[in-house]
């Protein structure tokens, strides 16, 4: 049975300086550089399974990074031949974003929700009403709203901007300093579905930290969940879904360990 691995990236295998947690790891080696600023680091045990898992071809990473957010980052091994961005908007292959793929994710957010434009009149609104570092768009598929310090306000005005998204077929999610508000349609579940339909895998595990990897835990025949999180945090649990023992970087190791479990023991997906 052919098996790929469908991994989110912040916050389960790549950590910023302040989610790496205490006692802070050894070895540490920087994957998403700008302008000298580290914003990524993976730990040299990650590091080492990923390398390993990428010469297999059997990794997919699931992220909500843009395109050029997803493409600067030095991840170690050959290049993963396919890659779910934007939160399920692209589709990359061999580096490319398949057109098909988006065709089909922009009839099916034209067809459920309110459009992107009005949902950004009302960010920006919100902007000037609050005190945001920044306000950021994803390609024009999503937006999401950055703080400078997680302060109190944030979460209650977190779950204003939920009730407000739920009425027009759109989602909320708090990830520490980031707000994100993107619409129900779009998901990395029916894109990780869609690679491995391509690939011919009969088996997909999968693991991610946040509400916007619900759906694609859920979907995979396996799963993995970090004890820290949006998905932690709000109690998330499904047959499927295992927790891991520890938290930050800690997690990340555990949850790359279990990744490389899950091939050991199945043949891998032709991804290479």
């Amino acid at each position: 049975m052919s098996v790929l691995v469908a991994t989110d990236l912040d916050g389960t295998v790549l950590f910023s300086e302040r989610t790496l947690g205490d006692p802070r790891p050894a070895e540490l080696v920087p994957v998403d550089v700008v302008d000298e600023r580290v914003y990524a680091y993976m730990t040299a045990p990650v590091i080492a399974a990923w390398t390993r898992l990428a010469a297999l071809g059997a990794l997919v990473p699931a992220t909500t990074r843009s395109v050029p957010q997803y493409t600067r980052l030095r991840l170690p091994g050959p290049p993963p031949r396919f890659a779910v961005v934007c939160n399920g908007g692209r589709v990359l292959v061999d580096g490319a974003a398949d057109p098909a793929w988006e065709r089909t994710v922009r009839a099916a957010l034209a067809a459920r929700g309110a459009g992107y434009d009005e949902v950004m009149r009302q960010c920006t609104a919100w902007r000037e009403e609050h005190d945001f570092a920044s306000l950021r768009t994803v390609e024009d598929f999503f937006m999401y709203f950055t703080v400078r310090t997680r302060e109190r306000w944030l979460a209650t005005f977190a779950r204003e901007v939920a009730d407000w998204c739920r009425e027009r077929g759109w989602r909320a999610s708090l990830q520490g300093r980031k707000l994100y508000l993107l619409p129900e349609a779009l998901d990395k579940a029916p894109a990780v579905a869609s690679v491995a339909a391509r690939t011919g895998a009969a088996r997909v595990v999968a693991g991610g930290d946040s509400l916007l990897d619900a759906e694609m835990l859920r979907a995979a025949h396996a799963a993995i969940r970090p004890a820290h999180g949006e998905l932690h945090v709000t109690g998330f649990s499904a047959p499927n879904c295992r927790t891991t023992a520890g938290r930050d970087a800690a997690a990340g190791e555990e949850i790359m360990e279990w990744y490389a479990e899950q091939v050991g023991t199945h043949e891998v997906a032709d991804i290479a």
